[in-house]
């Protein structure tokens, strides 16, 4: 019988987390290793570097291109491939799962992984030797939608899918600097409420957490990378072990906290 696997979600932060990773990389290293153990059919990687219109997308290719979907950046960046095996098969198995519950999903036999997706894949399976499908977020989407539609997810658990949700604990570009010594002040109030609420499986909160969460407007003055957070958690259960992984926090602005749901 397929054991149930867990939900990440991962803080991919800067697109220099490929080539410096500070203290997120070796956690997520550890973590891979960790996982690496566990009887995993197929990755699927849900970004907030794939937003489609009205309708989710999947990536339906046998063989996956690396996305280099950045500029001004250094070239060794661009040189980094991350040569995914993609799986038709089980793109079709998630969208029957979620045309099931009413949810259209259309597929992708072009589209590749952005960076959002091969970032963390390249720390945690770096062997490259597990399939991977993308899963975009259909816009708009709110955080009522994206507990609902990762509450739609839940099932794939079981079914030897691991669930990857890449975005940010935090994400105001406009405050991103380069002095190590300084951080934006706002930053620990926002990451302390959400730790209280995720260990908590406060859906409800989440939901709101817009009106509820300190600062929640300068952590996020844009949904989308805070998305992936909520969607993992929907995809969780309220009794399930909840652990943290505390990557600090990269050019002042961007809190590099991860989560993993249930048991690895």
């Amino acid at each position: 019988m397929q054991s149930k696997l867990p939900v990440l979600f991962i803080t991919h932060g800067s697109p220099m987390l490929a080539v410096e990773p500070g203290k997120t990389g070796p956690l997520l290293t550890q973590l891979g290793q960790q996982l690496d153990k566990l009887d995993i059919k197929a990755i699927l990687v849900i970004s907030a570097h794939w937003i489609t219109r009205d309708m989710p997308m999947l990536t339906s290719g046998e063989q996956l291109e690396t996305i280099h979907d950045f500029g001004g950046f250094p070239r060794e960046l661009y040189q980094i491939e991350y040569p995914a095996k993609g799986s038709p098969e089980v793109a079709q198995l998630i969208k029957k799962e979620l045309e099931h519950d009413g949810i259209k999903v259309g597929l992708d036999d072009h589209r590749g992984l952005d960076h959002g997706a091969w970032i963390p894949l390249e720390y945690l399976f770096p062997k490259v030797n597990v399939p991977v499908i993308q899963l975009s977020i259909a816009w708009p989407m709110d955080a009522k939608q994206a507990i609902e539609f990762g509450q739609h997810l839940k099932t794939l658990r079981n079914q030897g899918i691991l669930i990857i949700a890449s975005g940010s604990m935090t994400h105001n570009l406009y405050d991103v600097g380069y002095n190590d010594e300084q951080e934006a002040s706002y930053i620990k109030p926002f990451v302390r409420w959400v730790e209280s609420v995720v260990k908590a499986h406060d859906l409800n909160a989440m939901q709101h957490y817009r009106k509820l969460a300190p600062y929640a407007k300068q952590a996020h003055p844009t949904d989308d990378h805070f998305l992936p957070l909520i969607i993992a958690l929907a995809a969780s259960d309220k009794d399930e072990k909840v652990t943290e992984l505390e990557g600090g926090i990269t050019y002042q602005a961007l809190a590099m906290n991860n989560y993993v749901f249930g048991q690895y």
